[in-house]
């Protein structure tokens, strides 16, 4: 299951995802070719200024703030754990809003290839598409081998989406693009999904809905991490080079259940996200703007999502030795609590 898979100065960096919550998996590991990573990179340019309840509890709570951001932001870019239910849930009930189609008209998601987009768009609009043909939507990606977008939450999306539309006029639906680059789009990953964000979104004024896996959401990542990614340093921190302010990041907070024979390098101390919260309900979007969430440990609460597993030592996390905090790493999480189950 790849979060991320690209080619970057002859090292190839993967990902895998298997945390374990509520029905859902997620688990993050990478391979890079140095041997440790320590330093970190500060933030490209400051979120947007978006204010937000202190707490916004349930999958339907959630979703609700999550609209109410684009009257202040452009893009919300919603980080996800890869074949996990709980952000199906949450991203499937966010499109249903009757909100949701009278602010955002675009959503471009990591699971269909930009090669395919007429496909997709038949689908979305409606139109008679067989199965074999909808699955070359994400059959065409750079990640099909790893078989990660098999999962049914991904066409139950594109369903979901048809399905809104279905009961929409035809200049008031919401288009879905591929962001993955298909076969003959020499593209990195990233710099397409941004091309399409660029072109297809900011340039016309409108907003956007972007899925992918949170790794490329972070505003702020090790140095070493990014040196090895080449052109693909974060679709976020891309976009703010040149919109600066415009998108607003939301990635996952909680337990992990790590891969046998994989020692956590932290355990982190949830109790501390606990104690914090007026709420006991789970999921909850918490901004990370407000104290002591800001300043809480990436080390710590993010040490056991992604690894370097090269070099002498074994598996060591990329966030091992930094000093950054959640606050840097994007404008608000989704805490799920320390337990994962399925």
């Amino acid at each position: 299951m790849s979060f991320r898979s690209v080619a970057a100065n002859n090292v190839v960096l993967r990902m895998f995802v298997v945390i374990t919550i509520t029905g859902a998996a997620l688990l993050t590991v990478s391979v890079t070719n140095e041997s440790f990573i320590r330093a970190q990179s500060p933030q490209i340019a400051a979120p947007p200024k978006v204010r937000l309840p202190d707490e916004s509890t349930g999958i339907d709570g959630i979703a609700r703030t999550l609209i109410s951001i684009f009257d202040q932001a452009d893009i919300v870019a919603l980080g996800e754990a890869h074949q996990r239910k709980l952000d199906s849930d949450l991203r499937i009930a966010l499109v249903r809003h009757p909100d949701f189609p009278k602010k955002v008209r675009s959503i471009v998601v990591e699971f269909a290839s930009t090669t395919e987009q007429p496909t997709l768009d038949r689908y979305i609009r409606g139109e008679s598409v067989s199965r074999a043909q909808l699955e070359q939507v994400w059959k065409t990606t750079t990640q099909a081998a790893n078989g990660v977008w098999d999962d049914p939450i991904y066409p139950d999306f594109f369903a979901a989406v048809r399905d809104v539309n279905s009961k929409l006029p035809a200049d008031a639906r919401i288009r879905v693009f591929g962001g993955d680059p298909g076969p003959g789009d020499n593209r990195s990953r990233e710099t397409a999904a941004v091309s399409v964000l660029k072109e297809q979104v900011l340039q016309k004024h409108g907003k956007a809905l972007v899925i992918y896996g949170a790794a490329h959401f972070y505003r702020a990542a090790p140095k070493d991490y990014l040196s090895n990614m080449g052109q693909d340093i974060g679709i976020v921190r891309m976009l703010e080079k040149d919109y600066p302010g415009r998108t607003f990041a939301v990635i996952p907070v909680g337990g992990v259940d790590l891969p046998p024979g994989l020692t956590p390098p932290v355990r982190p101390d949830y109790r501390k996200f606990d104690r914090a919260l007026k709420t006991r309900a789970r999921p909850v979007l918490v901004p990370l703007d407000r104290s002591p969430f800001r300043d809480f440990s990436a080390e710590e609460f993010m040490g056991n999502t992604v690894f370097n597993c090269r070099g002498p030592g074994g598996c060591r996390s990329i966030f091992q030795g930094s000093n950054l905090t959640l606050g840097q790493m994007a404008d608000a999480c989704v805490y799920v609590g320390a337990d994962a189950g399925r």
